[in-house]
């Protein structure tokens, strides 16, 4: 006697209509939300934009120092049983699984339901996802070599399967990439859904990776000038819509993963839920933030560069009426002040407090710079007020959006030498937050472009943002280990920093909260110890290894 396995998915009883696929579609979405993908707090601790918790100074040498996890990160020796290893690895297919099982059903549909409009728009959803997975685990781990999945295993034989060469995962992944480009349209009702801009910036980035930067410019020119199709991109030109709730799925977004809080009666942690933990990862103590993991901030060269970028003068946004009456210039830039709270931003509140300094001291711990893009600083004055429990968080995470395909179209430009389309460019994504233009005569070649968008305006209009983005660039860019030796060279102090107070009656003083470049001479400011000697001495190839439960079970595949 024959018995079905209650557990299977059966394609030929579950894929009777669109209705039923519709919602297994659904559960690729779902994958998505896995925090382990994009898990931009590991991300930041590997790359030269975040820092690992407490930072040690002449003052304080022996003080709470990081996590081992969170320095192994930073100094770059992880291996295969590193934990998030495992986790992003088994993240990613489990996106593929579930895209299969919508792919595979989909297949087995009668001809009358292929013939609909809706089939397509399925089916370019799900390879999408399919390619997409695929290319993030052929950009970070081993070379590129990962385990093409096309079809979901169905027997434990099945799972053994060797990993194939890096072309032919590239080959496999841009095939879904190109249906989903060709078959979705320009804009999906509702945006929370992937469309084909979404599919032509990853494939552009794919050639970008290779550095086949002609392929690239390509698609990138297809999704800023809607050579194809209507994307109906444009950059955001008011600030407070960036990185903020108010700002979702916004005229820039291209790819955006959906979090909400919609099930706040749900107190326990599943990775396809609707919360994040990032905001309490990255916010300060004084705004609800973790008091053990506060681990993800940024690192001092980063918050330099912020406060050292220049503003225009003749931008209005950038003259404001203090809340003493007293009309003068900005203390920082737009977009430092839309991705970075720091103790001199007096002009932009945090956490509902007039201004970053007056709701935290910043000397605490030595975390001079919180990043913003995965904290609900815009609406509430606690992390620990918005969710039944003081984890939940449910901030969109961006992937995805139109300055970072501007800042590519730029490294396109420059490097098939049209250096003034490559400013251009720049200085479009520069003048939107009111910042000074790069003059031609200061980069009037390749060399000048390509070092400010490696070392400056990529990590600054990008950080801790995408998937491993910036790890990625240090890595194809040949930079990596040079880099981390240069900053580790590099000395920076805190130094005390004189604000408006709460009650905008006189001044109060945040001791070694501001960042500076150089060796103190002050005795009162603390000398911060140089960061990334660690990266600099074990830094390989930037690339994860296989995970050991893949290599335990897989007899197919090893280290």
């Amino acid at each position: 006697m024959e018995e079905t396995n209650p557990n299977e998915i059966s394609a030929d009883i579950y894929w009777s209509s669109l209705e039923e696929s519709e919602s297994n579609l659904v559960s690729v979405y779902g994958a998505m939300l896995n925090e382990f993908i994009v898990n931009a707090r590991v991300e930041s601790w590997r790359s030269d934009e975040g820092y690992p918790g407490n930072r040690f100074n002449d003052r304080n040498p022996n003080g709470q120092e990081a996590t081992e996890e969170s320095l192994n990160w930073s100094n770059h020796l992880i291996d295969e049983d590193t934990n998030e290893v495992q986790l992003r690895w088994n993240a990613l297919y489990q996106v593929i699984f579930r895209a299969n099982q919508v792919i595979e059903g989909l297949n087995g549909m009668s001809d009358e339901l292929k013939s609909q409009d809706l089939w397509t728009l399925q089916m370019g959803q799900a390879r999408f996802f399919r390619g997409l997975a695929h290319f993030y685990l052929h950009s970070v781990y081993k070379e590129g070599k990962i385990i093409i999945r096309d079809v979901n295993p169905v027997t434990p034989a099945d799972f053994a399967k060797a990993a194939s060469e890096s072309a032919d995962v590239i080959t496999f992944f841009r095939k879904d990439l190109e249906y989903a480009y060709t078959n979705l349209p320009g804009q999906m009702e509702p945006k929370t859904k992937v469309d084909a801009g979404a599919a032509g910036t990853i494939l552009g980035m794919s050639y970008l990776y290779e550095g086949d930067f002609l392929t690239a410019q390509g698609f990138f020119d297809d999704i800023i000038n809607n050579k194809e199709k209507d994307y109906g991109y444009a950059l955001v030109q008011d600030p407070s819509l960036m990185f903020t709730k108010a700002g979702e799925f916004n005229s820039e977004s291209i790819l955006e993963i959906n979090y909400s809080l919609h099930r706040p009666e749900d107190t326990n942690f599943n990775e396809d839920d609707f919360i994040t933990r990032s905001a309490r990862y990255s916010a300060p103590r004084s705004g609800g933030g973790s008091s053990v993991l506060e681990t993800f901030t940024a690192a001092a060269w980063l918050i330099h560069a912020y406060s050292s970028d220049e503003i225009d003068p003749d931008d209005p946004r950038n003259t404001v009426i203090d809340r003493a009456g007293v009309t003068r210039p900005r203390k920082v830039s737009l977009r430092n002040s839309a991705m970075l709270a720091v103790v001199n931003d007096e002009d932009t509140e945090y956490y509902q407090a007039p201004s970053a300094a007056v709701l935290h001291n910043f000397q605490s711990q030595g975390k001079f710079g919180y990043f913003k893009k995965y904290t609900n600083h815009d609406y509430t004055n606690s992390e620990q007020n918005i969710g039944v429990n003081s984890w939940q968080s449910g901030k969109n995470v961006i992937l995805n959006r139109l300055s970072g395909v501007y800042l590519m179209m730029a490294e396109c430009l420059n490097e098939n030498d049209d250096i003034d389309g490559a400013l251009t460019y720049i200085n479009t994504v520069r003048k939107r937050w009111g910042l000074l233009a790069l003059e031609k005569a200061d980069y009037d070649t390749k060399e000048k472009i390509r070092e400010r968008l490696q070392l400056l305006e990529y990590p600054m209009e990008l950080c801790v943002e995408g998937f491993s983005t910036r790890n990625i660039d240090l890595r194809r860019w040949g930079i990596a280990k040079a880099r981390y030796t240069a900053l580790s060279q590099k000395e920076f102090y805190a130094t005390a920093y004189e604000y408006l107070n709460e009650e905008a009656t006189g001044t109060a003083t945040r001791s070694a909260s501001l960042v500076r470049e150089g060796v103190r001479t002050n005795d009162a400011d603390f000398q911060i110890v140089p960061e990334f000697a660690g990266a600099a001495e074990f830094y390989t190839d930037g690339y994860l290894p296989y995970p050991a439960s893949e290599t335990i079970n897989n007899p197919k595949i090893s280290n």
